[in-house]
């Protein structure tokens, strides 16, 4: 037995040593397959192909990436975030594309992508907006947008725009995407979408009664036109001017308005044929629209529009061809007076001193001004020659003072009218007057403005702060242009009263300045700190550059550019009207 107990006894040892090496072995394999580096992207990237740890790799892949961006101040091309990028972009698009995701993890992945902004991330993105279901994947397809825009991603043109022919603005899902969606069409703008636009912005509205169709619409038509307008598109002139002679789609002619000018020369004919009535076409589309939008709820168009429709054409031709700003306009609109009627005849005269100017082109103006009775008012309510007087300010033409004085003192009429205008031409004279006509413009204010007695009236306290301002900027600096361009980045003229000398400076450099002041203008723009004297300085290079200015165009394109990044809408809308004078000067080339 001792025997046995002893025999017994060594075979446990055995066994016990044989287990011990076994779980030693265990052990070592368990600390083989456990000892991957979890701080290693790669691991996780391995983990993508295991469904049970696929979606917190992707968590973890994707807190790599933010690391990243914090540690390399949110540059794509840093130390830490590119070596990242190579590693992990395609293996996480390649997951989203074999739809191995479930939905939050899958938006995980497109929004990663979408702000990596790295084209081998393009396969998920593209399938993101092939697989757009409206009122379900909104989210992705903002975020798929987000990306697609700005890398200019072109393989992404065909998805992007069939997604945007899904969004229907009137639902308020879609309403959440509708800007990142436009505004990634809108950065590709791919020649292979213009007949598809076409199409769209040739889509009549006959009543705006049903609010859904007409959102739907407005969103796609304006979309559209600002694509036509990046393209250049001669083709989409004519479906475009349909859209400014059609008042239900008022609400879209602003952006066609910019659209029409990107393109430039080629709108200049068929927009002149029309401003003669040659176009029957179109002559009696905006006869059309017009009694459309005329209608009653009865069904009856009044008989007091139907004299105005036979001519509804000739306003909307004059806006284009003011806007576009081409001399060649000239002469037949100055032709085209004739056929208008007094309100026709302020607006075209309006239109014409958006081009350069010229002694005709003054001369048929002031006939125009001159016969224009006070009190007559145009679209949208304006007074006629207020609105004609603010544009004679931007000609920055001195040597209308003494003719506005003398005829603002011999102006007869109502006093209400009257002291409207009065105050109108005030404005413009102290805009415009050089040092050697404050006399002629203080017979103005002294026998209109401040009172016949000498005591103020009250428009003459409005204004007795600003004219005295005005008076001794003009003593300061008399004929130095130099000094004036010196008080447009002062820092004092940027706020409170010392804007007053700020603006009048703006329209000195402009008096007294030739075409060589714009380049100078454009550098200093950036450093210009007031909204009014910018407006008034862009005025100015628009003003000098008859023929256009790329250069100038440039560099007021990136002062938008540089405001729209920060996506902070008040330095957006501060920079906004830089818009039409950079399409403007490109357009006139």
């Amino acid at each position: 037995m001792f025997r046995t107990t002893s025999r017994i006894s060594q075979h446990l040892r055995s066994l016990l040593f044989g287990a011990s090496v076994a779980a030693g072995v265990t052990m070592a394999m368990g600390g083989i397959v456990g000892c991957a580096d979890e701080n290693d992207p790669e691991t996780h990237v391995k983990y993508l192909q295991d469904p049970a740890k696929r979606t917190p790799a992707v968590n973890r892949l994707v807190q790599f990436f933010e690391d990243a961006m914090t540690k390399d101040k949110g540059d794509r091309t840093g130390p830490s975030v590119k070596p990242l990028l190579d590693k992990i972009v395609e293996p996480m698009s390649q997951t989203c594309v074999n739809d191995d995701l479930d939905e939050k993890t899958r938006s995980k992945v497109v929004k990663f992508l979408s702000d990596a902004r790295d084209p081998r991330g393009g396969p998920c993105l593209i399938k993101t907006l092939k697989d757009y279901k409206p009122d379900s994947t909104e989210e992705d397809v903002r975020a798929a947008a987000r990306g697609v825009g700005p890398m200019k991603l072109k393989e992404a043109s065909g998805p992007l725009f069939e997604a945007f022919t899904k969004i229907k603005n009137s639902k308020p899902k879609a309403q959440l995407i509708t800007l990142d969606v436009t505004n990634a069409l809108v950065e590709l703008s791919d020649p292979s979408w213009e007949s598809q636009c076409v199409n769209m912005i040739g889509k009549p509205i006959n009543d705006r009664k049903d609010m859904n169709l007409f959102k739907d619409e407005l969103y796609w038509q304006v979309t559209c036109a600002r694509i036509l307008g990046n393209l250049k598109s001669a083709n989409a002139v004519k479906p475009l001017i349909k859209i400014m002679l059609s008042p239900i789609k008022g609400d879209m002619q602003a952006t066609t308005m910019y659209a029409l000018i990107k393109i430039g020369k080629p709108a200049i004919d068929p927009a002149l044929k029309l401003l003669r009535g040659e176009d029957t076409e179109l002559v009696e589309y905006a006869k059309v629209e017009f009694l459309k939008a005329q209608t009653g709820e009865d069904g009856k168009v009044p008989d007091a529009a139907k004299k105005p429709a036979e001519t509804a054409y000739l306003n909307p031709a004059a806006l284009i061809l003011g806007s576009i700003g081409r001399e060649e306009a000239a002469a037949p609109m100055v032709e085209a007076l004739a056929k208008a009627d007094d309100t026709g005849k302020v607006i075209i005269a309006r239109e014409l001193l958006k081009l350069p100017s010229s002694p005709d082109t003054l001369k048929a103006v002031q006939t125009v001004y001159e016969k224009t009775p006070p009190g007559l008012t145009i679209p949208p309510g304006a007074n006629a020659r207020e609105a004609l007087l603010e544009r004679m300010s931007y000609t920055f033409d001195a040597s209308l003072v003494p003719w506005l004085v003398k005829d603002a003192l011999a102006l007869k009429g109502d006093e209400g009218d009257l002291e409207t205008v009065r105050a109108a031409t005030f404005q413009t004279t102290m805009k415009l007057m050089k040092p050697d006509q404050v006399a002629e413009v203080d017979k103005l204010y002294d026998a209109k403005i401040n009172g016949p007695d000498g005591k103020p009236t009250q428009l003459g306290k409005a204004y007795e702060k600003e004219y005295k301002a005005t008076k001794a900027l003009l003593t300061e600096c008399g004929d130095k242009l130099d000094c004036y361009f010196g008080k447009l980045s002062d820092p004092n003229t940027a706020v409170g009263d010392g804007q007053i000398v700020g603006i009048k400076s703006a329209y000195m450099v402009g008096v007294l300045g030739t075409p060589e002041i714009r380049a100078k203008l454009a550098d200093t723009m950036p450093k210009i700190a007031n909204d009014g004297i910018r407006f008034a300085s862009v005025q100015v290079i628009d003003h000098f550059a008859p023929k256009g200015d790329a250069a100038s165009a440039a560099k007021l394109q990136k002062i938008v550019d540089d405001a729209e990044a920060t996506k902070d809408q008040k330095k957006i809308q501060s920079v906004n009207f830089f818009k039409e004078v950079v399409y403007r000067l490109n357009a006139r080339q």
